[in-house]
């Protein structure tokens, strides 16, 4: 039995300590899924804490509870068995040296470091770690808020600015985020994107961090513009391809909607069935051609379509205006995709013309859209340390993000959400245990 006990003290991680095995034991009840352990340490002499003398003596003896959730899906409960001291120069009381527990708490250091380390997988919610180690919820929230306050990592050369939806968490219904693309890490979240809120935000940090600042990429958000100007007077601001394509897509689905429209009367007798192609087949006008997957439709009008070509070539016979307006779509999102810098600087022009030019309005107003962002649109294609200037990483973490809101059922204090985002998203954020 003695060497069971050893065994499964080391199951759980206490066999380093300096514990009493002589009248430690061990009890595992398999029928509540539970295992007890009365523990004892082994006595030291402590001076006291208060004036330091060496002269104390034992006043009595203290049975204390501890949670210490370090196996999942088993409740694990230390009987820790202490001795309060009474030192006989100042007459104060103090505990005997415990390394399983830290003050008054009743969760152990090491079931504390556990809760962390299971809070860095952002598919865990507070919830799922109290049902996994049987420990209250509230005890979880308490451990992560006392361990894990992240301060703001220092300005990079390159930042992306971003907003998440944070109606709940926020007065207003945006949270700002600042990254640094390069190494993908979450510099700081703020609980707003009001201009006003950020220009006061980057004057408290040094003129000197900011100048080291030389890119900004953002979308399409006049604020973060103003205030990267302001800011980052070194910085090229740049406008993230995605959203200037995603604007695109958008008119291009209208002019869509325009021509369908014009069937919508006859759709039941519409002997050519363009009202059917066009609703059935509206993505082919805004995804990436090559990334369709035709599948046939039923219909008896159509029944030779057999490949996406065929399709396409169809839905641009309906209307001239139509097939004009996807043929420009096309030949720009060519060029956002392959272009360089240098044939941006005379090329955007060009673009900005033919779409002013173009017979719906929705084209029209995207080139006026190219025209007013143009210079930040063409140092979007600025090359900087072997990639493309984008905000593609933030977009890309907008989804663990939202994952994260969606797993926890929403956060109701902010401070909490912007910690557990960073320790989330962030490699190697330090805890105040490893400080």
């Amino acid at each position: 039995m003695y060497n069971d006990n050893i065994e499964l003290l080391k199951l759980v991680h206490l066999s380093q300590f300096d514990i009493d095995y002589e009248r430690t034991t061990v009890h595992v009840d398999m029928s509540n899924n539970e295992i007890t352990i009365n523990l004892f340490i082994n006595p030291s002499m402590r001076d006291c804490p208060y004036c330091k003398s060496t002269h104390s003596i034992i006043h009595a003896r203290v049975l204390k509870r501890i949670y210490h959730p370090v196996i999942e899906n088993r409740i694990c409960i230390i009987l820790l068995h202490s001795i309060k001291f009474k030192c006989n120069e100042c007459g104060h009381y103090f505990m005997q040296f415990n390394p399983i527990v830290s003050g008054s708490k009743n969760i152990s250091t090491l079931g504390e470091l556990y809760i962390l380390e299971n809070l860095r997988k952002n598919r865990k919610t507070f919830k799922d770690i109290s049902n996994e180690l049987f420990i209250p919820h509230t005890s979880v929230i308490r451990c992560f808020d006392e361990h894990v306050n992240i301060p703001r990592h220092n300005l990079t050369k390159v930042l992306c600015f971003d907003e998440i939806y944070s109606k709940k968490l926020t007065k207003t219904k945006y949270a700002f985020v600042i990254l640094d693309p390069i190494s993908s890490t979450v510099l700081d979240i703020l609980d707003a994107r009001l201009k006003d809120c950020l220009t006061d935000y980057f004057s408290r940090i040094s003129i000197k961090e900011r100048l080291k600042v030389l890119y900004v990429n953002i979308d399409m958000w006049e604020t973060y513009k103003i205030v990267a100007e302001k800011a980052f007077p070194n910085a090229t601001i740049c406008v993230d391809s995605f959203h200037v394509i995603k604007h695109l897509n958008d008119a291009m689905d209208k002019i869509r909607l325009h021509v369908q429209k014009r069937f919508v009367e006859h759709k039941d007798d519409d002997r050519n069935g363009y009202y059917w192609l066009l609703k059935t087949f509206h993505y082919y006008f805004v995804q990436d051609f090559n990334n369709i997957k035709y599948e046939r439709k039923p219909n008896s009008h159509y029944s030779y379509l057999w490949t996406k070509h065929d399709v396409l070539n169809k839905l641009l016979s309906i209307d001239q205006n139509l097939a004009d307006s996807y043929s420009l779509k096309e030949e720009y999102r060519e060029f956002n995709l392959c272009g360089t810098y240098e044939e941006a600087l005379y090329k955007i022009d060009d673009f900005i013309e033919r779409f002013k030019k173009a017979h719906y309005e929705e084209m029209r107003d995207f080139g006026f859209l190219l025209a007013r962002w143009k210079y930040e649109i063409i140092n979007s294609f600025l090359i900087v340390d072997g990639k493309r200037m984008s905000n593609g990483p933030m977009e890309s973490l907008n989804g663990r993000i939202k994952r994260l809101l969606y797993d926890g059922y929403g956060y109701s204090n902010f401070n909490r959400f912007r910690n557990r985002l960073m320790f989330c998203l962030n490699k190697n954020e330090p805890t105040k245990f490893s400080k």
